[in-house]
């Protein structure tokens, strides 16, 4: 049993970012947490960071935000070569209480869950193992 050690945010709220960011920390302790308020600056470090190396990591995804929404996120992500995608399992971290938007995140294969905010302890320790 592994413990994943590497975590993305991508969030336009600054205030859940801080807040997943500490639980993440309090929870794991020493993990690489980063975090990015622009989706289209998270998509660009994926495609960079994960092509050459075996990184496992959870990436927690909002759903809307301004410049690009999680779903246009997904689209683009699901571009990405499955070298890239296996590494990665992205769980829908949002406020939506929609019942449209979990069931989307249900069909779509690239998505291991649906959380709501905040990231709570337990929810971490759920998601940490591999």
């Amino acid at each position: 049993m592994n413990t994943v050690r590497n975590y993305l945010i991508v969030d336009d709220d600054p205030v859940n970012n801080a807040i997943s960011r500490i639980a993440i920390k309090r929870t794991l302790g020493d993990v690489v947490i980063k975090i990015f308020t622009l989706p289209e600056e998270g998509l660009a470090f994926i495609q960079n960071e994960y092509i050459e190396s075996l990184v496992p990591t959870v990436l927690f995804l909002d759903i809307n935000m301004p410049s690009l929404t999680g779903w246009e996120f997904m689209e683009q992500f699901e571009k990405f070569s499955e070298e890239i995608k296996e590494q990665i399992r992205i769980y829908i971290l949002s406020s939506s209480v929609d019942q449209r938007d979990k069931d989307k995140a249900k069909v779509n294969k690239y998505i291991k869950g649906f959380i709501s905010k905040p990231l709570s302890r337990e929810t971490i320790l759920s998601l940490a193992v591999i």
